[in-house]
């Protein structure tokens, strides 16, 4: 017997809606017989990549990890789930007991923004852990856009994006959607519109050191040096200044004459040599923004990934105010998003409130940057981490200085790792915890919601019924472990669900700005439906929010509209006009030129050139970061990791398409296949970040140079502490020989 189901997938920020075909036997088993696009789905419209057909396979593949492991002589052991918390409880309890709470910390990976379980629950370990030392990959790449918006509107969240349906001038810089189908903005089947985009007239521009998938659809392709886009966008608000644009009144702004002060001194013909855009082509731009009716300017991994990242994201949405573009129909606009959380306390910014031990970096929205997380371990004193949890990530892969690292998490006492597979991190850890198949879990993206090209509330429903604990289970236990020190019982787990549940009602019913404000806390845990799980807490934000019910005050969305409603409610076009909900500085104000943007952009005069050739990374649409490499499905398609070069510098290098050569850098060096393209600009070589070489670690992944190895944790933005993994300084060499470049 077959049925079809549908679920939205998690892997990427698209959030495809897909129609999955079970097959059931007999006995009630059930597995996935096929997976296809939902054409129905309201915000995906047909939409599906490689990644989400994959998923069948993911679900089956026998080195998916389905029970915990524990360290024991040297080598990983199957474990009952009993055992593995209870191994966690007594280590984590003498790790606290012999070097105090700060000893602890904790690493976020990518994978976590997509669970709704996984984050919710493990935020009541986080928050129980008594310590400083949270890191998560947002810290990777992702920081300095949150950063920009946290200084600029006292807001991390207000990240606004492009209004693809109405633009008539598309500007991106360090962003590839035609391959991520967005970044911090979800917009799947990206190439129907910006086929649109072009049909009304339209243009897009992308700039970046790739002629990547995005800049072949372009009608115009402008590459730049690695590192240069914050001298770019200067001299574009120092053009549109001479064009005759001023800062709309319309905005509620302070610090502009002093940032428009600063941006006086910018010089075209040294920024053309800086950025080696020629001036014709950098006045010709700013020309085109300026006659532009909806003009935006969109910014993305390449522009967050280098030593300038929060600059970049900050001049980026600057040019999106002078222009008059942000929060206006064809612009920059800021999405909605259906579930609503309750709003922090006012209390200043979530910047610098606390710094790393070792280097004096500032904490950031709440967490520590990976640039220090190695050194943390490494050096010996009060508050050295000698405990580390890692959720859902693996980086000793995705993170700076990998070897350095990988070193460093050899030495700690207690590694925990919550993953699907063992890989390079979870491969060294005492205790691994699984996640649940994709299909075992509910998804709604809490998170990404309000980054989407269209506003909607979707949600999915577990596929199967979980054959193992629940990832808001696992994040709950682990909560319970670090708030009483013991491993609970099934009782004690479901009350301090209870617990959970309570205190994030109680946010709710004090938050002023909610509809919630005063309402009766056990009445509102009276309405919430179901009866456990994180879909309570999905059930109050959902009815908490702008399309709510408000728990019986009014028609409106709850969890069981949205399970009724499985592809999904259309709740309209992304619209302008939201600065005021937006903003949350205290005087309601854009803040142009908070001290720290300042002080980055004083730093400026001590900027060096790189020398030499310069690396940068780049994705592909068959891979996710660290993972999936080890599915046939996507891997066999061609050779990905391959080290782009141009001809001119190959031919300067005696380098021949196909050789196998070495990148080395200050830290590191690795053997990687050469492709000889015209796709990067001279001085520039590219390499796909995510793989690794180890021989292993499951022995069907795709094998490749881990990039993150040349990265050295050193060289960050200063603002954020983020490290540039963009405009690497390399020597690149052929194997047989001794010549290199410098």
């Amino acid at each position: 017997m077959t049925q079809r189901v549908h679920r939205i997938c998690s892997i990427c920020e698209a959030g495809c809606g897909l129609e999955v075909e079970l097959a059931t036997t007999p006995d009630a088993d059930a597995r996935v017989v096929s997976i296809r696009a939902n054409d129905a789905d309201v915000f995906s419209e047909g939409h599906v990549c490689a990644k989400g057909i994959a998923l069948k396979q993911l679900d089956a593949d026998p080195d998916r990890l389905r029970q915990p492991l524990i360290r024991d002589g040297g080598e990983l052991r199957p474990a009952s789930w009993e055992e593995a918390f209870a191994f966690i409880a007594d280590r984590l309890q003498w790790v606290r007991a012999t070097h105090g709470p700060q000893a602890v910390a904790a690493y976020i990976g990518n994978p976590t923004a997509h669970n709704i379980g996984l984050s919710m629950g493990l935020g009541a370990f986080v928050r129980n852990m008594g310590s400083t030392h949270v890191y998560s990959a947002g810290s990777v790449d992702q920081l300095p856009k949150q950063l920009a918006s946290e200084l600029m509107f006292g807001n991390d969240m207000a990240i606004p994006v492009p209004d693809i349906q109405h633009t008539d001038c598309l500007v991106v810089i360090g962003a590839n959607p035609a391959v991520s189908n967005g970044s911090l903005w979800m917009v799947p089947k990206i190439r129907d519109k910006l086929r649109a985009l072009h049909a009304r007239g339209g243009r897009l521009v992308v700039i970046d050191p790739r002629r990547t998938e995005t800049a072949r659809l372009a009608d115009e392709h402008l590459f730049i040096q690695p590192g240069t886009d914050v001298y770019l966008l200067l001299v574009l608000i120092k053009q549109l200044l001479a064009l005759g644009r001023e800062m709309p009144a319309r905005y509620q702004i302070r610090g502009w004459s002093e940032l428009k002060q600063t941006v006086q001194g910018i010089d075209l013909a040294q920024v053309s040599t800086r950025t080696g855009i020629p001036e014709a082509q950098l006045q010709a731009l700013a020309s085109t923004l300026n006659r532009a009716t909806s003009p935006v300017l969109y910014g993305r991994v390449g522009t967050t990934v280098q030593k300038h990242g929060t600059l970049v994201s900050f001049l980026i949405e600057v040019v999106n105010l002078l222009t008059g573009s942000l929060d206006r129909q064809g612009g920059a606009l800021f999405p909605e998003q259906a579930y609503a959380a309750a709003q922090r306390p006012s209390g200043g910014l979530q910047y610098a409130r606390y710094q790393s031990r070792v280097s004096g970096y500032p904490e950031v929205l709440g967490q520590l940057p990976v640039a220090a997380l190695a050194e943390e371990i490494e050096t010996p004193g009060q508050g050295q981490v000698r405990a580390l949890v890692c959720i859902a990530g693996n980086p000793v892969i995705s993170n700076p200085d990998s070897d350095r690292l990988q070193r460093a998490l050899q030495t700690l006492d207690l590694l925990v790792c919550v993953d699907i597979y063992v890989n390079e991190t979870s491969g060294l850890a005492d205790v691994i915890l699984p996640g649940t198949s994709i299909f075992e879990d509910s998804h709604y993206d809490s998170f990404l919601g309000s980054m989407g090209w269209r506003n909607v509330a979707r949600y999915s429903p577990p596929v199967f019924a979980p054959t193992q604990p629940r990832e808001w289970d696992i994040g709950l236990t682990l909560g319970f472990i670090n708030q009483h020190g013991e491993v609970p019982d099934d009782r004690q787990l479901r009350a301090y669900e209870d617990e959970v549940v309570a205190g994030a009602v109680s946010a709710y019913c004090q938050d002023q700005q909610n509809p919630l404000f005063g309402r009766d806390v056990q009445e509102i845990l009276g309405a919430i439906e179901p009866e456990a799980g994180v879909e309570r807490l999905l059930d109050l934000g959902v009815r908490a929010g702008k399309w709510g019910d408000h728990f019986g005050r009014r028609e409106g969305l709850t969890l069981q509209t949205l399970i009724d409603t499985p592809n999904g409610v259309d709740l309209g076009e992304v619209r302008g006009g939201r600065l005021a909900e937006v903003v949350q500085t205290p005087d309601g104000c854009i803040d142009l030129a908070p001290s720290v943007i300042m002080q980055a952009l004083q730093a400026l005069a001590d900027d060096a050139e790189a020398p030499g050739l310069q690396l940068v990374g780049r994705r592909s649409v068959n891979t996710n970061n660290s993972w999936l490499h080890n599915l046939a499905a996507l891997n066999q398609v061609r050779q990905v990791c391959v080290l782009e070069i141009h001809p001119a510098d190959a031919k300067r290098l005696e380098i021949r398409d196909g050789e196998q050569v070495e990148v080395r850098s200050a830290v590191a060096a690795v053997s990687v296949p050469a492709k000889v393209t015209e796709a990067v600009a001279p001085g520039v070589v590219c390499l796909p970040h995510g793989f690794s070489e180890s021989t292993d670690i499951l022995p069907g992944q795709s094998k490749g140079a881990n990039y993150n190895r040349l990265v050295s944790a050193s060289a960050i933005d200063g603002p954020s502490a983020t490290v540039a993994l963009n405009g690497v300084p390399v020597e690149v060499m052929r194997r047989a020989s001794a010549q290199t470049t410098g």
